[in-house]
């Protein structure tokens, strides 16, 4: 068991590392690509570099290179695995539970969550500074790259890379709690930022145990796509400052958190019930 860890953490590793130095050769690329089309057009290298800085859009390109190249990598990874079973039965999946389960911890996880920074925000401003600065390259005034990105291509790869390449394989080594609290783990850190990473942790948590209850990466999927999409839709519906909205979003928060608990819980037994299957048959 011990060697069997080892090797493990040992890939693990490699495979974080990969995804980190994929990000690097994304700007490389980019910007290599990028300096090449200006000079075609007549621009001079420093002009070519100056457009470069601090643009939303180039970051978000670069982000979005890098999330695909690292998602194909993870895809191979993780349909090499022939220790998970095959031919998912889809009807067993998305079940009525399952569903309203993915839609709480996805929309009142989200809801909830935003709510929780923002209060806390109010004690601790400096620490929020960088994180304010993130979320504002992620508002959708950033371009449809940016729309993108946020609500397909991230949700997507972050998935397949952390509760797919590396939680199909920190659970098999580690079972299921160890291996959840790893992957989650390397998923805040991948966010290189410290409010960003603690929620990135805690999410990371949550759709461990939907994959791991569900037993499908879609479901996982769907719950971080549905997550980054409603913190759109409440900027959309709830940017008036009026106190009618103030008071529905009051409302919708407290369902919200209640929403959330019911979610949790339902997730938590399912993965509990599967933990003790499992451990009754090793």
């Amino acid at each position: 068991m011990r060697k069997l860890q080892l090797t493990c953490s040992i890939k693990v590793l490699l495979i974080f590392a990969g995804i980190i130095l994929m990000q690097i050769f994304a700007s490389a690329i980019y910007t290599l690509g990028y300096i090449f089309t200006k000079a075609i057009s007549g621009a001079s290298y420093t002009d070519a570099i100056g457009g470069l800085a601090g643009s939303t859009s180039h970051i978000m390109w670069i982000s979005a290179i890098s999330a695909i190249l690292s998602m194909i990598w993870c895809l191979i990874l993780y349909l090499k695995s022939n220790w998970r079973i095959k031919g998912m039965d889809y009807r067993k999946v998305f079940t009525f539970g399952n569903i309203m389960g993915i839609m709480g911890a996805g929309a009142c996880g989200c809801i909830s969550l935003t709510v929780f920074l923002s209060l806390i925000m109010n004690f601790m401003p400096q620490a929020f500074e960088n994180y304010n600065q993130i979320m504002q390259n992620l508002e959708p005034s950033g371009g449809v790259i940016t729309f993108i990105y946020v609500l397909i291509i991230g949700p997507a790869s972050e998935e397949i890379i952390f509760r797919g390449a590396i939680f199909d394989r920190t659970r098999l080594a580690f079972g299921f709690f160890t291996g959840n609290i790893i992957q989650a783990l390397l998923f805040g850190i991948y966010h290189m930022n410290l409010i960003q990473g603690i929620y990135a942790f805690l999410l990371g948590i949550v759709l461990g145990m939907v994959i791991y209850a569900t037993g499908s990466i879609i479901c996982s999927i769907l719950t971080h796509i549905i997550f980054n999409s409603t913190t759109y839709i409440i900027q959309y519906i709830f940017g008036d400052d009026s106190v009618i909205m103030a008071v529905l979003f009051m409302i919708l928060t407290v369902f919200s958190v209640i929403m959330l608990a019911f979610s949790l819980r339902y997730f938590i037994n399912r993965c509990m019930d599967k933990y003790n299957m499992e451990k009754q048959y090793n």
